[in-house]
């Protein structure tokens, strides 16, 4: 599939750049640095392309063995309704029955539906131009879901000319989302029962009487996202705003108390609540960082009905006294049991010895800068679907993002914004809750019943991957993991433990926890259920992911000759390469990902790169592909730095196993990385 799309891709866009980047259909090799910065250069300048490529992946309409019998509703004013008619009338396998043009009249559309037959009804806002297999697809989902009760899809936008962009890539059904802004969009296909069963429109209740109608619904029955462009906004097409009464009879529709303030046309709830809220922080010699964040959290903290377990697995005798002394000073129950370092165990441990209905799992190195942070974060814990709560968590070194939940990339978990800031065009949602696949245990709340009921930390999983473990778990149980990502707070990143870079132990024990971590749970290359499989899977942001058609593409490495081995120890070093890696690992493939780029040369994104794999006696060279990565742009802020990615991704068998040191060579000079690669 993936071979066949690229080649699709190469085929249809190489004729229309430059002669000289045109694809060389004979080139045995990967898609070099300068064809690539061609290619993604034209699909950011162009998306209208790009979008249009995406549709041909999907199957044209074909039969459907039943087709649901559909009433559309078109609402809205006058601007862009004859757009949406006309896509109306070019429906492929559809069954509508009647097309009625409702206008802004609540009663007379809530009248319409009620005396339809139809199996389902079909609101489509004025201005929305509807793709010609926008209702097969929703047909499709209605025989595959089993009939749900409302069914939305991504958008994106068109112009007077027919030009595509601004594409919205949306999560599967997220309550917390929901709860914020009505992101189901301009085209929403509804069951007629779930219509009736949930009352129906309500005149007056709310600004926005759909958004009131798709949380009622929402309530009842299920949701399902068709993860394809179905329709297009224009400009005549009405954007929905903030609706916080909907919110507040949503909250007491679910027996929720909580104020609710709007912010950048988004709904932000704090759910109020009472109860202790027992705070488990694992510490070992580390009374600095400590002291600072039992300070803050006795400082700054709004919420006051908390007890504090410190677990210490052998800090040093005299540490061990600092120790006593802040637990004595902020009230808190000391817990010392020397034992070799195992995050799992330690809060397992902590949790043992809690008091309160809900944990909180907090690294010994965050900063709490947010007072409301742990009321906010209790109280959407005890939201009886909820998971694990997490927060936004940010750098010490300025305002940029650590933290703000996980997603499953191709080759493992992987934080979603980390290295952008608030607020950046590449992380729209990062400021507002957020549903996510996972939180980072540095700072998780979760009910302990819940947690009790999963079996806690994983402890197998001594240091990695056991909090995105607990997420899963969670998630297996029906539960909704959330991160708050309008809470900020300062985490000092593996401060208490070191880092795993170097050390072939900490490598290993990477390596086997990975393993059982996708052991346990099989959602690794599975469609992430909020995180659309269009958006990048193989860095931080949530951009259209215009290199997706590669994820597959396997590299080449081979030994290299005496001649090679030669040129490249004579090769001139470069004193002003940057470079950075998200991956270097060998569990199966061998995987380096990362970008790189001289700070004194204008032409990186042409620069043909290779990366030397050696020890003392074996030399090995690996073939780089080009990879697109704004987020090393969103970085550097470098013209071209975004073209600056690379991967190597081949199997291990190719090199023999032992402790290797890596070299960047290129064409403009060589670069010593520091980092080696365990096989």
């Amino acid at each position: 599939m993936f071979e066949k799309t690229k080649t699709r891709i190469l085929n249809r866009i190489w004729p229309l750049l430059p002669e000289e980047a045109q694809y060389n259909h004979d080139h045995a090799g990967t898609v070099g640095a300068y064809k690539l910065w061609k290619l993604c250069k034209y699909y950011t300048n162009t998306p209208d392309l790009y979008l249009k490529l995406l549709d041909t992946e999907y199957e044209k309409p074909l039969f459907l063995r039943r087709k649901p019998s559909v009433s559309v509703m078109v609402t809205g004013g006058e601007a862009g309704l004859k757009k949406t008619l006309m896509s109306l009338e070019d429906q492929a396998c559809a069954k509508i029955e009647s097309v009625n043009v409702c206008g802004v009249n609540i009663k007379e559309t809530d009248s319409l539906v009620r005396k339809s037959e139809s199996e389902y009804i079909a609101f489509v806002r004025s201005g929305a131009v509807l793709q010609n297999r926008a209702f097969y697809e929703c047909g499709k989902a209605v025989l595959s879901e089993n009939g749900p009760a409302l069914i939305y899809s991504d958008e994106d936008f068109i112009d007077d000319e027919g030009v595509r962009s601004k594409p919205f890539f949306k999560a599967d059904y997220a309550p917390d989302q929901l709860m914020s802004h009505n992101y189901f969009g301009g085209f929403v296909f509804v069951s007629r029962k779930a219509y009736i069963d949930a009352g129906g429109l309500e005149e007056g209740t709310s600004e926005d009487p759909f958004y009131d109608l798709w949380l009622r619904i929402s309530e009842r029955g299920k949701v399902a996202h068709v993860d394809r462009v179905l329709f297009h906004r224009t400009g005549d097409m009405e954007n929905s705003q903030a609706d916080p009464e909907a919110v507040k009879r949503a909250l007491a529709r679910r027996n929720l108390k909580g104020s609710v303030s709007v912010v950048e046309d988004r709904c932000i709830i704090d759910h109020e609540t009472e109860g202790l809220v027992s705070i488990v922080i694992p510490s070992k010699d580390n009374p600095g960082y400590l002291k600072d964040c039992l300070s803050s959290l006795d400082e700054v903290t709004l919420y006051k009905d908390y007890e504090i377990i410190l677990v210490d697995n052998g800090s040093s005798e005299d540490n061990k006294k600092i120790y006593e002394e802040l637990c004595s000073k902020y009230n808190a129950k000391y817990i010392y049991e020397k034992k070799d370092f195992n995050f799992s165990y330690m809060c397992n441990l902590g949790a043992k010895n809690a008091s309160g209905d809900v944990l909180v799992f907090l690294n010994d190195d965050i900063k709490i800068t947010e007072p409301k942070w742990l009321g906010s974060m209790a109280g959407q814990a005890r939201i009886s679907y909820a998971g694990a709560v997490g927060c936004m968590l940010l750098y010490p070194e300025g305002n940029m993002i650590q933290h703000c939940g996980t997603k499953d990339c191709v080759d493992g978990p992987n934080h979603i914004y980390q290295g952008y800031h608030p607020g950046d065009e590449g992380c729209p949602d990062a400021i507002f809750p957020m549903d996510v696949n996972g939180v980072t245990a540095a700072c998780l709340a979760v009910e302990k019943s819940k947690f009790d009921a999963v079996g806690g930390f994983d402890e197998e999983m001594t240091v990695c991957y056991n909090d995105v473990a607990l997420c899963y778990d969670l998630i297996n149980a029906g539960y909704v993991n959330c991160v708050r990502g309008d809470i900020r707070l300062i985490h000092k990143e593996s401060v208490s433990r070191g880092t795993d870079d170097l050390n072939e132990t900490k490598y290993r024990r990477l390596i086997k926890e990975h393993t059982r971590l996708y052991a346990k749970h099989a959602l690794k290359n599975s469609p992430h259920p909020y995180y659309n499989i269009n958006l990048a899977m193989r860095y931080a942001g949530t951009g259209p992911d215009y290199t997706r058609w590669m994820y597959k593409v396997k590299t080449k490495a081979r030994k290299m000759t005496p001649a090679e081995i030669k040129a490249w120890k004579e090769a001139p070093v470069r004193e002003d390469m940057e470079i950075a890696f998200d991956e270097i690992d060998a569990f199966k493939y061998v995987h380096i990902f990362g970008w790189s780029f001289a700070t004194d040369y204008k032409f990186n994104h042409k620069t043909d790169r290779r990366m030397v794999i050696y020890d003392d006696k074996n030399f090995y060279l690996a073939e780089l592909q080009s990879w697109y990565r704004p987020d090393a742009y969103k970085l550097k802020r470098i013209p071209n730095t975004e073209f600056c990615g690379f991967i190597a991704q081949f199997d291990n068998g190719l090199i023999e196993e032992g402790r290797y040191k890596l070299c960047l060579w290129t064409n403009i000079g060589k670069f010593e990385t520091g980092k080696e690669l365990i096989r």
